[in-house]
């Protein structure tokens, strides 16, 4: 069940909150059921810090409605989170998507798991780019490829396997971009959007993103499925941008990668 207050919360007359599923930044994820088509989806809610201005909550309902129209175009991709809609409760927009039972994402699948095995790095990452060029060729830039914005099910056997595996989802597009749409940006207090150890460099200096700047994040966040560690990897968030600008990312360790993956 929901935890506390939001036990049997019922969300636009029609979803009940049954418990929560994950919690972000921007929001919280919720499984629900909806109660007129009587099946379950996942409900994700924008949050919002305590006293946030005005200008700011007009913003991130903004974001938020426009996270949900990216998502939505590219929701015949079978390897995009499937968004449904967006429906209002006091105010604020509640993005309905897709659930995926016995989902979880990258970052956790190593942790519990262990590196993935480089075949099954392959796989994923072939995946995710392939939902990358989708929406690329719409103009959508993602802007937040990471471990936890990868969905992989049925994990165990096959990921350590290298087997066939389960479906790959790239999700959140929470900051994505539609640069020749002149829709609402979204801008951190740093002045940088993103996650330090999977942005691009050119992104942390400033430069507007590209599509180039979604492929170097696809390709920090292999090299973490396929090591257990990002190649920037750092104590702090400002040591890990300091070594994403001036370093080169070290050689993966695993000798199956090094010999297959890595040039001399």
């Amino acid at each position: 069940m929901a935890e506390g207050k939001d036990a049997e919360r019922l969300v636009a007359g029609r979803y009940r909150l049954l418990r929560r599923l994950g919690a972000g930044g921007m929001g919280r994820v919720w499984l629900a059921y909806d109660q007129k088509l009587e099946c379950e989806v996942a409900l994700k809610e924008l949050t919002l810090p305590v006293g946030v201005p005005e200008e700011e909550l007009s913003a991130r309902i903004a974001r938020a409605r426009v996270e949900a129209r990216h998502a939505a175009r590219l929701r015949s991709h079978p390897h995009v989170a499937t968004v449904h809609d967006v429906v209002e409760e006091s105010g604020l927009p509640w993005i309905v998507m897709g659930f995926v039972p016995g989902a979880r994402d990258l970052a956790e699948v190593v942790r519990e798991h262990g590196p993935l095995s480089p075949a099954e790095t392959a796989r994923t990452g072939l995946a995710v780019l392939d939902a990358l060029m989708a929406g690329h060729r719409a103009g959508i830039l993602h802007r937040d490829v990471k471990p936890a914005n990868i969905l992989l099910t049925e994990p165990g056997p096959q990921i350590s396997g290298g087997g066939e595996g389960g479906q790959v989802l790239l999700a959140d597009y929470g900051i994505s971009l539609q640069p020749e749409s002149g829709e609402t940006r979204l801008t951190g207090s740093s002045g940088i959007v993103g996650t330090p150890g999977f942005l691009a460099p050119e992104r942390a200096r400033g430069v507007p993103p590209s599509p180039a700047s979604d492929l170097f994040s696809l390709g920090a966040t292999l090299y973490y499925a396929v090591e257990g560690s990002g190649p920037f990897d750092r104590p702090t968030p400002f040591e890990t941008l300091t070594a994403l600008l001036f370093e080169e990312p070290p050689r993966p360790t695993r000798p199956e990668t090094w010999n297959r993956s890595w040039p001399a």
